[in-house]
């Protein structure tokens, strides 16, 4: 389970080790996982969480259409 922030409700807890059951059953994705705790480890407040979340989740929408469009024969961005 994450060290990142103070767990406070059961929620929290079913969440984090529903997290950890998946990364077992996909170990492949543990590199991603470490990558996202790092960045939001520097997040002073539950705010700068949310802004930190909202731009790995941007980044992650334009890489994806960037390949999609390389699947329809189009230029990037």
């Amino acid at each position: 389970m994450t060290k990142l922030f103070p767990v406070k409700t059961g929620d929290q807890i079913r969440a984090l080790q529903a997290r950890d059951r998946f990364l077992c059953e996909h170990p492949d994705l543990k590199r991603l996982q470490a990558d996202i705790d790092k960045k939001l480890s520097k997040a002073a407040t539950a705010n700068n969480r949310l802004v930190i979340i909202h731009d790995l989740m941007m980044d992650s929408l334009r890489e994806m259409n960037d390949r999609l469009q390389l699947l329809l024969g189009r230029r990037g961005r």
